[in-house]
């Protein structure tokens, strides 16, 4: 062991220096902690240093930077991955992260004081000692899921997976084959139909609800990033009394408000083009059941010229799922027979792995098929001195990193008392079970917030005494304006403020 041993500063490692990890490292710095981030690789960013060419940030600019380090450039209304990466690079030094790169956390020892933490790197082994550990390894830059197919080995062409497109021209003259519906698939269809390709072929085992980029007209951040829009969305849980009163009492209301959204995207969908057969392919790609399943972790924004792609002919739908590959192409299991060059195998990301914890700890951890579970998504009650960044995935994801790096740092503090192990585990429960319930499935399920973020941010401010209405006095703009990260700008100085009587504050039971 070397000379990194605990010192009177309260020491915190962060494992992973993508947009959690930098988020969470911010807020750790302004509330008295000494940060190290860790990066196995050579460069921060987590996935977004891992993305494909093109791709775009599915929120607008002003959803999507550390809420009082506003983007010091003008990007794109959906940033480019390029964009981002220099956003970031932009934090790390404004902030003066200590980080650590090609520095991989090989494994962790807990100790009484803390955790002491493997580490090794280009220098050779070390250990380093820190009194909490945030983890922020993201749940989207691991290994692609990558299933093996029966006759792989006698196809002719070339199968990847979108996390080894480095470059459009790949798709040239190819006839494309793209398996999968999630953000990653679509775009991949699109990118190769509009990129050259011979012909692009587009399968799948259940088509998605994407959220189209205007709704009745407005742009769909200006319906589902304000309150009004948050609080019609069905959650496991309510943070207010009204919220909760209305989703009891009110639940045919809703359910046909968002019947009617639903209408509103289907009718977006078939708009895309014109004749019996664009209507027949529009067909294929409209979901058979309910949007409010799909609004999970990985909903996805459509990309602009998907639908009218399929309309045209350039992207042929086949709802199916691949059985085999053949010499020439896919084999499907409806019987249809597929001629092609190249397959992208686009069938989304592992369930979230923690390869650095210990064994019964790590068990513990990937033991669900849908994620870890964490209470707030922030712990575990039998880790102690462990906190998670980013396993609260959301429309405001890094607001929601910030203020829950907040939650947690007042409870390393001393100043949030935990509610005892059986109420945590139950709280745990009751929205892993309304999860499974109301969310289709991924192997992200239990780490996605989504479009439900406005009532978990209101749940965390409120555990922390700090009023979640960022916009009063104004009532018009605190229901109807769209929330934008600058809205929690201030929250650390709101729960100073807050902290002055000294008194330890505990989270609300009434709120899963």
């Amino acid at each position: 062991m070397n000379n990194h041993t605990p010192s009177a500063m309260r020491r915190v490692a962060v494992i992973g220096s993508g947009i959690s990890g930098i988020a969470a490292s911010v807020m750790l710095q302004k509330t008295g902690f000494q940060v190290d981030i860790f990066e196995k690789s050579d460069t921060i960013g987590g996935v977004w240093a891992l993305a494909y060419p093109n791709v775009r940030l599915q929120n607008i600019a002003p959803h999507y930077h550390i809420s009082d380090f506003p983007w010091p450039f003008k990007p794109d209304r959906h940033p480019t991955g390029t964009q981002i990466m220099r956003y970031l690079e932009a934090a790390v030094a404004h902030f003066k992260l200590k980080t650590h790169l090609q520095h991989r956390v090989a494994d962790m020892q807990q100790t009484s004081g803390g955790w002491l933490l493997g580490i090794e790197s280009p220098q050779g082994y070390e250990q380093w000692h820190f009194d909490y550990v945030m983890v922020s390894n993201g749940h989207y830059s691991d290994e692609k899921n990558r299933p093996a197919f029966p006759g792989e080995n006698t196809f002719r062409g070339r199968v990847i997976t979108e996390r080894e497109v480095r470059s459009m021209d790949i798709f040239q003259n190819k006839r494309v084959a793209v398996v999968g519906f999630g953000k990653s698939a679509v775009d991949m269809a699109d990118f190769a139909a509009n990129n050259h390709a011979a012909q692009v072929y587009h399968v799948f085992r259940t088509a998605r609800w994407m959220i189209p980029r205007k709704i009745l007209g407005l742009h769909f951040t200006k319906l589902l990033f304000n309150r009004f829009g948050s609080v019609m969305m069905t959650s496991w849980s309510h943070p207010s009394a009204f919220e909760r009163w209305m989703h009891r009492k009110s639940a045919g209301v809703i359910n046909a408000f968002w019947k009617k959204i639903q209408g509103v995207f289907k009718t977006h969908i078939l708009h895309a083009g014109k004749g019996l057969e664009a209507q027949k392919r529009l067909q294929i790609v409209v979901p058979a059941h309910d949007l409010k399943g799909d609004l999970r972790s990985a909903a996805c924004l459509e990309p602009e010229t998907y639908y009218r792609k399929v309309a045209e002919g350039r992207i042929l739908p086949y709802h199916s799922e691949l059985e085999s590959f053949i010499p020439n192409g896919l084999h499907l299991k409806n019987g249809q027979v597929i001629d092609c060059d190249l397959v992208v195998l686009s069938l989304g990301s592992q369930t979230p792995a923690f390869p650095f914890m210990p064994a019964e700890l790590r068990k513990m951890l990937e033991s669900e098929p849908d994620g870890v579970q964490l209470y707030r998504h922030l712990i575990h009650p039998d880790i102690p001195n462990v906190g998670f960044a980013g396993f609260n995935h959301c429309y405001m994801h890094v607001p929601a990193v910030e203020v829950g790096t907040l939650w947690l740092a007042a409870l390393w503090r001393g100043e949030l008392a935990l509610p005892t192990r059986a109420v945590m585990q139950e709280s745990m429960n009751h929205m892993r079970d309304w999860k499974r319930a109301h969310i289709h499935f991924e192997p992200s399920r239990s780490c996605g917030v989504s479009t439900r973020f406005q009532q978990y941010l209101d749940i965390l401010l409120k555990d922390l005494h700090i009023s979640p209405y960022r916009k009063m006095p104004n009532v018009v703009a605190e229901v109807f304006a769209r929330y934008k990260a600058a809205d929690y700008a201030h929250v650390w100085q709101d729960y100073q403020r807050r902290r002055r009587n000294g008194r330890v504050l505990r989270p609300s039971e009434a709120t899963h």
